[in-house]
Parts: C-alpha cells; structure tokens; sequence
C-alpha cells in the first residue's frame, strides 16, 4: 500500500507543477491586457477632464473675463487649473493661445494639427511658451490648445499610441483644443499687451 501511496503524491506533484505552469503562461498576457485597459481608463479620464477644464476656461477668454492675462502660466493658474477642479496635474499642463486669421475658403480645420505636436517620438512643447499666448481683443478668432502630460504605465510597449519622449522620459501626452470667437466685449484699461509671438 505504500507504493500507492507515492504514486498518489507524485500524481499530485505532477498536477500543481502542471497548473503552476499553466499560470505561468497565462499571467504575463492576462497582466499586459490588465494593464493595458488601465492605461486606456487613464487616458479617456484625462481626455474628459482637460477637455472639459479647457471649455470652461476658454469661455473666460471669449467674454473678455480673462483679457488681463498675460501668459499662458497665469492662464493655467487662474482658470484652466480652477476649471479642472483638482483632477489634473497643475504643473503638467501646457497652452497655447493663437490669434486666428482665414484666407478664402478656410475655416478651423485648416488651424488644426488634431496631433499633439511631436518631432518623431519626442514631444515638442516650444510654441507653448508666453510669447504665443495671444489673448484675445474683442470680435477676434482663437485657437486655444491645451497639453497634459502624465506618467505611462505601458506605454513604452506602445510607441506613438500611448507614449511619448519628453525631457528624457516617457509620458503620456494627452491633447485638447478649442476653437472660438470672442465677443464684442468693452476692453479694460488694464488689459494686458500682446505677447511678442502673436
């Protein structure tokens, strides 16, 4: 009766040596798809965040409420980063404010990138400076793009979909822009020059 006795645990041996493999094989790409859809919640939520912050703010520039703001980093702190009601990183936003022109036959769609502006793979973040943030006089075209950079999970396995390079590393760059015409406001005494840039 011994023998069978060994048999039954190396039977049983057999089986969890089996079922370890098993696991083995299933874990890494049931954790990639896990992660994955991870990645994806995180970017679909700040998509609707920064889009949603960015309306908000935006309509302060369209009625002349923000028409003494000089840069894009006094923009972000007064009223993009308010309109975001903590669920964006402050210090990760970028703007750009232009000042829109048509010639015969344009409209919006020809202003638009519809891209977050990139070199290859590495973002490029230099026209988000204060000298292109042009704030708006009254009855004039705007284009106003926002930027949100965020760490990435796996988004290094997914170059140019997920990722991107800036200052060396990865992120996830999450892009939104608004298009608008300011109204007819009555200008302050107060309001601030143009930006060099505009």
């Amino acid at each position: 009766m011994s023998w069978l006795n060994g048999n039954d645990k190396t039977q049983k041996l057999g089986q969890r040596g089996v079922a370890a493999v098993e696991f083995a094989l299933v874990a890494a790409p049931f954790f990639l798809v896990l992660f994955f859809v991870v990645e994806l919640a995180l970017a679909l939520f700040h998509q609707e965040a920064l889009d949603s912050a960015l309306h908000l703010a935006v309509r302060q520039l369209q009625t002349g409420n923000a028409q003494n703001v000089a840069n894009g980093t006094a923009f972000i702190t007064n009223y993009l980063c308010p309109a975001a009601g903590g669920l964006l990183d402050c210090d990760s936003l970028f703007i750009k404010v232009q000042k829109v022109t048509f010639a015969s036959g344009q409209d919006f769609y020809n202003a638009t990138t519809g891209s977050a502006p990139q070199n290859g793979r590495v973002l490029d973040l230099s026209s988000f400076g204060s000298a292109n943030f042009c704030n708006a006089s009254p009855s004039e075209f705007l284009l106003v793009t926002a930027v949100y950079l965020s760490p990435t999970v796996i988004g290094g396995l997914l170059p140019n979909v997920f990722s991107a390079e800036y200052n060396g590393g990865t992120v996830h760059a999450t892009m939104s822009q608004v298009a608008t015409y300011s109204e007819a406001y009555t200008p302050t005494a107060a309001r601030q020059t143009a930006a060099s840039g505009c």
